[in-house]
């Protein structure tokens, strides 16, 4: 993809991000050639966020090196400007612990922190956005979990592609996964492989991994969500 149609791709991407979103991180381009860094919730409403919870926001090229960037607070998120062209961007995202009493609402707070609490959540989230497919998009990046697209060629709409799952670089099974969060859901076997089918233009697939916690008196579960963003090409 030249220059030009990887940034028509990714605002394109942008324009309808929320449409169809999970609590998640994501990135989204301006007019100075950097990435805004966004969080945000259910039908795509954005939410301001403390910026220490971002751990961390890489760029790579297209043979899987990673490109300097540099990162600045700003009012509507952190902006994130890579020293030259990407081909991926990738960025992790602690949202810390969460916790409920019986019969009270969730509140930002870890159980021990919060009296009463009998349940509670370490949530966390992860994000990959391909601008250019190829070898980067089947790289693993060591994320803590992760989607890995296994296909060679660029994703076409209607046409399945492969997928991966990855916990700690391993294979996870049982991990629901779909196109928005409207779309048909998928699960992942043995493998960490899972098929899925592009719509025509942006494509956010998700991915939801929870894994119960026990003897932790900050939690009873962690949450793992991942948002891949991709473009499908003609």
């Amino acid at each position: 993809m030249t220059p030009i149609r990887s940034i028509l791709a990714i605002t394109a991407m942008a324009l309808g991000m929320g449409a169809a979103q999970a609590h998640n991180v994501w990135l989204v381009p301006d007019a100075q050639g950097a990435y805004l860094v966004q969080f945000g919730g259910h039908e795509g409403k954005l939410e301001s966020f403390d910026s220490s919870k971002l751990k961390a926001v890489t760029a790579y090229d297209r043979r899987g090196r990673k490109i300097d960037v540099a990162t600045q607070a700003a009012t509507d998120g952190v902006r994130v400007k890579p020293a030259r062209e990407p081909a991926m961007l990738a960025a992790e995202f602690d949202n810390g612990f969460f916790s409920k009493a019986e019969g009270s609402p969730m509140v930002n707070k870890p159980m021990d922190q919060n009296p009463g609490a009998t349940s509670g959540v370490h949530a966390m989230k992860f994000h990959k956005t391909v601008l250019q497919w190829g070898l980067i998009a089947r790289k693993e990046l060591g994320q803590a979990f992760e989607i890995v697209g296994t296909d060679s060629k660029d994703p076409q709409a209607g046409k399945p592609m492969k997928v991966q799952v990855l916990k700690d670089g391993k294979p996870v099974a049982g991990v629901r996964l779909s196109i928005g969060e409207d779309g048909t859901p998928v699960t992942s076997g043995a493998d960490g492989t899972a098929m899925v089918t592009p719509v025509e233009g942006r494509n956010q697939l998700l991915a939801i991994l929870r894994i119960p916690v026990q003897g932790n008196p900050k939690t009873t579960q962690l949450s793992y969500e991942y948002l891949f963003a991709f473009q499908t090409h003609d």
